[in-house]
């Protein structure tokens, strides 16, 4: 009977330990997880933040349905063989082509043009980087080709003027302020 009593008290401790040993281990995993992040992609130092839905949807949505001119030729991003929704091979940025504002589609297109944002550094976002002549961003050129010469293009500038105006919320008050791009003028 004693030594029944010294094992389960042994396995006793034994458990408390581990317990201890498993909430440490779990404390710091947590602590150290509210460390900044120096990665330049990594959005850690404007957390909370995020971009205009509205501004999104007047002023950028509509640069990715209009046919433009790219240095191969011309194009659409949301057309069939690049970014659409159900059929392109453009990655992960996939768009609903031409949806209405307000609509789920839209809301949608937000998100995945949002997720392509830099907001530590907009003009290194892969929304800057991949269309832009010359540039590498963290995945290489983009497939689809040069789609603006330099940084001075018309739909270049909105995309990094958005990208820029950072807010609490999507809806903000200041949004709704955008200035839409002369898209003729877009792309080569």
């Amino acid at each position: 009977m004693l030594q029944v009593t010294v094992l389960k008290e042994r396995e006793m401790k034994i458990s408390r330990t581990t317990l201890s040993i498993s909430i440490l281990i779990t404390t710091a995993i947590l602590i150290s997880g509210c460390e900044p992040v120096s990665d330049i992609g990594s959005n850690q130092k404007v957390a909370g933040k995020t971009l205009c839905l509205s501004d999104y949807a007047q002023c950028i949505d509509p640069i990715f349905h209009i046919e433009m001119q790219g240095k191969n030729g011309a194009i659409t991003c949301s057309s069939a063989g690049c970014h659409d929704v159900s059929s392109g091979s453009g990655g992960g940025f996939k768009l609903f082509d031409s949806p209405q504002t307000g609509s789920v589609e839209m809301l949608a297109n937000f998100y995945t043009a949002r997720s392509f944002a830099n907001l530590n550094a907009p003009e290194n976002s892969k929304l800057q980087l991949e269309p832009l002549t010359g540039t590498f961003s963290v995945t290489g050129s983009h497939t689809g080709g040069d789609i603006y010469m330099d940084i001075n293009d018309a739909c270049y500038q909105a995309i990094l003027a958005w990208n820029n105006k950072q807010v609490d919320e999507m809806d903000s008050a200041s949004c709704g302020v955008c200035t839409v791009p002369n898209l003729a003028s877009c792309g080569y």
